[in-house]
Parts: structure tokens; C-alpha cells; sequence
């Protein structure tokens, strides 16, 4: 955090510096918000680095204020989006900046320095170019769904020519998803349980770990196109056991190739997106630490059923390169993978009373490895300033899969927020 908020103190000098027109009234909006999560599942047995997972009945509990101010000039504007968070399970409080970047504006050219928040794709939920950080803990527990997306501390660059636009983003420094951890309140596969001494080694800010990405797009007789490459690293850590014994935590390098496409076609919007994520570090597939290189392809579609009646679906699947190397070397306790992960996704979205109530649900279930999700939810609009959220994230199939894991997390979640 505190990285964070030298980057906003930089850019509000930077604004000031600007000349913010005194006479114009600074922006200020926001929300307070309370959310509980309720365990519906208490597992029968857990390993010792998650005894709170199988003792706390709620994994979460908290009440936060975000405040959002946004000056605007006429070529550049200022965003800051900070939160303070009160964790009533935990009995703790901490504050988190969500976003505090700069935009300056030129004819050709758009700049934006400081933490922001990006989105590549056009998967809902399924993510494969989208390489920027996520909180699956945030998702897991019951938040509202902004909260997968997290913040990466960056320059953005985006230029315009004869209607083709480039996308250049550095990140000097590596921020990694949001997983749970050993000692908190969500339950997870954890293969090496019975090792309690570890440690994690994040990428240092260096030039040979600055990550970059580059996003080539446009529009084309009403279809948005896109090409995608990333350098940088796998989100998620990589488990390597040393000398103790202890467990030690990387993120190997990875690259990313990609492409997408999103239009209007048989009567409802189609979507494709398709990527190469080459594992640096492991393309013979023989180190069982390191995931092993795939190649990764998304169709989706999507239509109005009937007036405020949506429905949208989706098929991923995800190939494994050196399927056999990484059979050979697989460790005690990993998951068993097979050479193809297929994934099928529904998304229904329903709205009643002037679209005022919105009831949603999002399923998705892999046929192959027999892992789900489902998560039904009630949004209500009571007034301009007051709405309330009512759902459930329920999850099953093999302790050792992706989703299957989080079974005993599932929970009946409900959040009341009050926007000014």
C-alpha cells in the first residue's frame, strides 16, 4: 500500500502542477457498503495449515468506504479510488487504493501513469489474454464481482493512426493474483500441507523483470479486432521444496500471444478469442513446479432472448503442450491434468420492476475433470443511493481440480452499499 500512495502523492503534485481551475468544484463520489458470507459446507477434516478454514463460519465479514475523486481538465484528468476496509471477522483495518492514475490527452496519443486497473479479452470469466492481476479470494468469498480485477502500478500508452490503435503497457512492478493462503479462511487443495515453513520470492523491480504488454486493435466492418503479446510472469506461484524441509514460492517467466474478435452476427454477438502462453522456463514440460506451455481457445455467444432477458454462452478449451513429460514427473498429491481442459460456461441475466431487480446466474462446468461453479445472485435498486445484493457461490467436483477444490467455501453472501 504504501507504494500505492506515493504514487497518488506524485500525481496529485503532478495535477497541481497542472493548474486544477479553482473555480470548478472537485468531484467527489463513493459508497459505504457492509457484506457477509456465510459457510453453507463445514468440512469434515482439514490439514493443520487450514484449521481456521474448517472453525470460522463466516469467510467474510466487513464493512468499507471508498471515496473516488476525479478533476478533469481539458487534457488531462486525475482518478483516485481509495477504499478503507473494516475486517469485523478478523477485527482489523486497512485501506487498500484501487486505483490513482493520470491521464494526459494529445491528438494521436493517450498517456496514463500510475495504478490502474486492465482489461484485455472478451471472455466472461474465462480469462486468456487478460494476463493482469486477479483476487480469486475477493471472488470466492462473495464480493461483488469488480473485486476480481485488481489494480497493477503501470504506464499505459495508446496511440491512434487511420483508425488502428496500439496499446503499450509497462509494469515496473510484478503484482501477483490473490490466492488463498495456508492460516486463512477459504479451503484449498494444498499438496504440500505437510510443510509449514515457506517463503515467496516475487520478481524484484528490475528492467529484466519489467513486464510489457502490447495490445493492437480496431474496428473492422462492425467487428472489434484485436492482437495481443505479453512478457512477464506466471500470476500464480510456482512450489519448489528446499533444504529444512521448507516450501518456496516463484513466479516463473511467461510469454503471451494472442488474438480476438467480438461482433454482431447470427442475430446476437459472437466471440472468439484464442492465445499461446509459452512457459519460459519449462518448454520440454519435464519440471513438475512450472505449468507447462498450452495454447487456449474461447467461443462465445451472446443474444436477447426476449425484451430484459439475456442469455450468453461460452467454450474454452486449454491444451497442454509435453502432456507425457509432465504425466512422468507429476508430483505426490498434484492434481492428475488431462492433456485437454474443456469448459462450458451459461450466463443468464433477467430484469424486473423498470429494471430496477436484476437476477442473474453464471454457471460453468468442465465435462472432462468434472469441476463446476454456480453462482445465482439478486441485485435490487431500492433508491438512486441504495441497493442490496443477495447470492450464493457454490462449487464441487474433485478436491484436486480447479473449482472442485473450493467446495467447502461455498457460501450465501449479501452486501448493502450506499453510493453518494
Amino acid at each position: 500500500m504504501k507504494c500505492s500512495l506515493f504514487v497518488v502523492a506524485g500525481l496529485l503534485v503532478t495535477a497541481a502542477a497542472g493548474g486544477v481551475a479553482a473555480e470548478e468544484p472537485l468531484p467527489i463520489h463513493g459508497f459505504l457498503q457492509a457484506a457477509s458470507a456465510y459457510r453453507l459446507l463445514r468440512p469434515d477434516a482439514c490439514p493443520r495449515t487450514q484449521r481456521l478454514a474448517c472453525e470460522e463460519e463466516f469467510v467474510l465479514g466487513e464493512g468499507r468506504a471508498r471515496l473516488e475523486v476525479e478533476p478533469r481538465g481539458e487534457r488531462w484528468g486525475l482518478t483516485v479510488k481509495a477504499e478503507l476496509i473494516w475486517d469485523a471477522v478478523a477485527g482489523e483495518v486497512d485501506g487498500d487504493l484501487r486505483e490513482g492514475y493520470l491521464d494526459l490527452r494529445f491528438p494521436a496519443l493517450d498517456l496514463r501513469a500510475g495504478r490502474q486497473i486492465v482489461t484485455w479479452g472478451v471472455g466472461d470469466l474465462v480469462f486468456i489474454n487478460d494476463v493482469f492481476p486477479k483476487d480469486w479470494v475477493a471472488f470466492v468469498s462473495g464480493l461483488p464481482l469488480e473485486y476480481l480485477k485488481k489494480g497493477s502500478d503501470a504506464v499505459s500508452a495508446t496511440g491512434h493512426w487511420r483508425g488502428t490503435s496500439v496499446q503499450l503497457v509497462l509494469t515496473p512492478r510484478f503484482e501477483a493474483d490473490t490466492l488463498p493462503e495456508a492460516g486463512g479462511r477459504l479451503r484449498f487443495h494444498d499438496p504440500m500441507a505437510a510443510i509449514e515453513a515457506r517463503r515467496t520470492d516475487d520478481p524484484s523491480p528490475s528492467l529484466d523483470h519489467l513486464e510489457s504488454g502490447l495490445r493492437v486493435f480496431r474496428n473492422l466492418a462492425g467487428w472489434d479486432l484485436s492482437l495481443y503479446a505479453y512478457r512477464g510472469f506466471f500470476r500464480a506461484p510456482a512450489a519448489e521444496v528446499e533444504a529444512g524441509p521448507r516450501l518456496r514460492f516463484f513466479f516463473p517467466p511467461l510469454d503471451v500471444w494472442g488474438a480476438s474478435a467480438q461482433g454482431a452476427a447470427l442475430g446476437g454477438v459472437v466471440s472468439v478469442e484464442a492465445g499461446y502462453h509459452d512457459s519460459r522456463a519449462d518448454r520440454s514440460g519435464r519440471n513438475p513446479a512450472v505449468e507447462n506451455s498450452s495454447f487456449r481457445f474461447l467461443a462465445g455467444y451472446q443474444r436477447e432472448i426476449v425484451p430484459d432477458l439475456t442469455a450468453s454462452g461460452q467454450y474454452y478449451v486449454q491444451a497442454m503442450e509435453d502432456h507425457a513429460a509432465y504425466r512422468r514427473t507429476r508430483g505426490p498429491g498434484m492434481a492428475r491434468r488431462p492433456a485437454l481442459r474443456h469448459v462450458l460456461t451459461l450466463r443468464l441475466t433477467r430484469l424486473l420492476w423498470h429494471q430496477t431487480l436484476r437476477l442473474g446466474v453464471f454457471a460453468l462446468a468442465s465435462p472432462n475433470e468434472g469441476d463446476w461453479y454456480v453462482g445465482p445472485e439478486a441485485r435490487y435498486q431500492i433508491t438512486d443511493a441504495w441497493s442490496a445484493t443477495v447470492g450464493v457461490n457454490a462449487f464441487g467436483g474433485p478436491r484436486r481440480s480447479e473449482f472442485g477444490q473450493f467446495e467447502g467455501n461455498a457460501n450465501l453472501y449479501a452486501a448493502v452499499r450506499y453510493a453518494f
